[in-house]
């Protein structure tokens, strides 16, 4: 290691200056060794004076990397001018300094060259530095008080957040801010959690300067001296106003119905269990009113959909101001309104307030077009004292009742007369015991191609093998099932295993699809779905694999929204079938919106085909416009050869009924049709294979 020259050993005792870091370097030398240190610079980098004489980048180094030394030493020496650097020196203990280094080139008399370098502790002044930048350029709102909370500094984005400049607050309490929102025992708390663990987090609702809403997420601190004394509080603080109206708008809209401002389906639901719940601990009963406003149509048609939307905001204004504050009034969508009424002795008191609503909603709506018009309403009224009884039973008893009322000439109400109350709790129990013990299972009867005379499908009709009694029919238990929290875990149940049976025909080479009968709350819920979904890609199911049966029966509730489900259950690789058309007044406008690809004739149209020859007409008719819409058509109920003639000769496409066979199990089905030994008088439809033409 080199040697401080001779000339220079009487001047380094002038550098022994206190507080002063001096290190002198090699300029001539290959790697720069350091000749001498002073205890200035012991002190700031820990390494003692022999312990530092080694090359400058075996002292000089940063704790994360390695130095630039070298390079600024010979800039340095290449243009003998001071140049200074900051350099995040490593101590010898491992710790971290900010050296600020100037180096200055000197020579002796023989031209040797050395570099002095002066080093100064700047740590605190980077810090400083960085803190401000932070402060200056962070988006979070940052305001200091002292510790009698009065503003002493602000950043930028406070002024960005607030509108407030720095110089407006400063020297005045933060309730400049205050929006009213928060009283004194707030801040009285919020400041108790402060001085108790030196901080608090939570929202604060405060205002901006021009009066709009603030809504901050903040955390205050405590800054205390080394006598704990509090100095300072400091308040970090990020907007959160869009984010909390937001989730306000999302609340709101799971709770209430976004035209009307009424509650939901969703929520009525939920308050209604609420409600029977209490039944428990009162003397008294619970009643459901559904409303159908009669002819709203017409309003919408002749006067635009703004106009109907008017008139359904102007009946659910009459509906709050008829009822009581503990009512609950609901819009259930499209002109459909329902209300819980609590407190009634018995159905009569509430057949009373549907009177009273019926004579309100009679009179004239004034509307901003400056049209007069009229509606009526048709409601239902189920009315329970029991508090076991389910929301959907309550809410279905009065919505089979409101359609009944519109049957009986619409503008009235019409009680449930057919409500689970006439079935007793153990009764539904034990239903519920045996749909969750395996007691229900499938019977399967054959649908037929009349054109090919093989078998086309398969419908699957459940039924209850009942411990005691035998095998029971559905009339026996599914209105039960319909009308209770049953129905949509049943209906997943029916596409699960329709799927496995569908599955057996496929695996034995067959396309042989299978029907199952869904009622509106399962499509309407589109609980379905899923089920279809997981059974098909579970079973590695192709197409033809399902049919879904929609009963003509069927009160939608939104017309639209089992279309949409329906549809969706099309792309599935489903196939939709309009059940039992021609018993009802639904008929037409079922055929003609829902995407159903076959209608099934009510066996009541076929009983007679044979011997009344309006009979035969009427189903002649129906199949002619059937296939004039491009669906299939299915007569149900056959049981006569001669009643298959007729059929045929008007041209169905599809017969189910006695006289191809009975409902059967699957071990009778597998027997009769995938046996090795099976001769079935309607053999199945064999599958494609891929290199088949369709």
């Amino acid at each position: 290691m080199g040697q401080l020259p001779p000339l220079l050993e009487p001047v380094v005792k002038v550098l022994e200056l206190p507080g002063i870091a001096i290190s002198i370097i090699d300029g001539e030398a290959a790697d720069f060794p350091v000749l001498y240190v002073n205890a200035g610079f012991e002190q700031l980098t820990g390494y003692s004076r022999q312990e530092a004489l080694v090359p400058a980048r075996s002292v000089f180094v940063t704790c994360d990397s390695g130095s630039n030394i070298e390079t600024w030493l010979s800039e340095a020496l290449a243009s003998r001018a001071p140049a200074t650097h900051t350099l995040a020196l490593c101590r010898r203990d491992g710790g971290q300094l900010w050296d600020e280094l100037t180096l200055s080139v000197t020579e002796s008399a023989d031209g040797h060259r050395y570099v002095i370098a002066t080093h100064r502790d700047v740590t605190d002044q980077r810090r400083q530095g960085l803190a401000k930048a932070v402060f200056d350029s962070t988006h979070d709102g940052i305001i200091i008080t002292d510790a009698e909370r009065t503003i002493v500094d602000t950043n930028p984005a406070f002024t960005a957040l607030t509108g407030y400049e720095r110089a407006e607050v400063i020297g005045k309490k933060p309730h400049i801010l205050s929006s009213g929102k928060h009283d004194a025992t707030f801040y009285q708390s919020l400041f108790a959690a402060v001085d108790k663990h030196g901080f608090w987090s939570g929202d604060i609702w405060n205002t901006r300067k021009d009066g709009s809403q603030l809504i901050e997420n903040s955390t205050i601190s405590a800054v205390r001296n080394d006598a704990g004394e509090v100095i300072n509080y400091v308040g970090v603080f990020r907007d959160i106003t869009q984010q909390r109206l937001n989730q306000a708008r999302l609340e709101r809209m799971a709770i209430y119905d976004p035209l009307t401002g009424l509650y939901n389906r969703e929520h009525f639901t939920v308050m209604l269990e609420s409600h029977l719940a209490g039944l428990q601990f009162v003397e008294s009963g619970l009643s459901v009113l559904f409303m159908d406003l009669d002819d709203f149509k017409p309003i919408n048609d002749s006067y635009g959909h703004a106009a109907g939307d008017e008139l359904l905001v102007e009946v659910s204004r009459r509906l709050k101001r008829l009822m009581r504050s503990t009512d609950i009034v609901a819009r259930f969508g499209g002109d459909e309104f329902v209300i819980a009424l609590g407190g009634m002795g018995n159905s009569d008191k509430a057949f009373k307030v549907g009177q009273k609503i019926i004579d309100d909603l009679t009179q004239p709506f004034l509307l901003t077009n400056g049209e007069l018009v009229n509606v009526s309403v048709s409601i239902g009224l189920a009315f329970t004292s029991d508090y076991r009884q389910s929301p959907p039973t309550l809410i279905d008893s009065a919505d089979h009742a409101m359609y009944e009322a519109k049957l009986g000439g619409k503008n009235r109400i019409a009680k449930a007369q057919r409500f689970i109350e006439s079935r007793s709790q153990d009764a539904f129990q034990r239903i519920r015991d045996a749909f969750e013990n395996g007691e229900l299972e499938l019977y399967y009867q054959p649908i037929i191609d009349l054109a090919s005379n093989q078998t086309h499908s398969f419908e699957a009709l459940a039924r209850w093998r009942h411990p005691q009694k035998g095998l029971l029919g559905p009339q026996h238990f599914i209105e039960v099932i319909m009308h209770s929290s049953l129905s949509l875990p049943f209906g997943q149940w029916l596409v699960r295993e329709a799927g496995y049976m569908a599955k057996r025909l496929q695996d034995a080479g067959h396309a042989t699809p299978v029907s199952i009968n869904l009622s509106q709350d399962q499509i309407e819920t589109g609980s379905f779905l899923r089920a279809i979904v997981e059974t098909r890609d579970a079973l590695k199911l192709t197409v033809p694999y399902l049919t879904i049966e929609v009963l003509e029966s069927s009160h939608f509730h939104d017309l639209d929204l089992a279309c949409s489900q329906l549809l969706e259950a099309r792309l599935l690789g489903t196939s939709i079938a309009l059940d039992d058309f021609g018993s009802g007044i639904s008929s037409i406008t079922y055929a003609n919106h829902l995407p159903i690809d076959t209608l099934k004739i009510d066996r009541s149209a076929i009983k007679n085909l044979d011997s009344r020859e309006d009979q035969r007409q009427f189903v002649g008719g129906i199949i002619e416009m059937a296939h004039a819409m491009q669906r299939q058509v299915l007569a149900e109920g056959v049981e006569r050869d001669k009643q298959l003639e007729k059929l045929r000769g008007l041209g169905c496409d599809l017969a189910q009924g006695f006289l191809f066979g009975e409902p059967m199990p699957v071990s009778l089905l597998i027997e009769r049709y995938l046996s090795a030994d099976a001769r079935p008088a309607y053999p199945l439809k064999t599958a494609l294979s891929p290199e088949q033409p369709a």
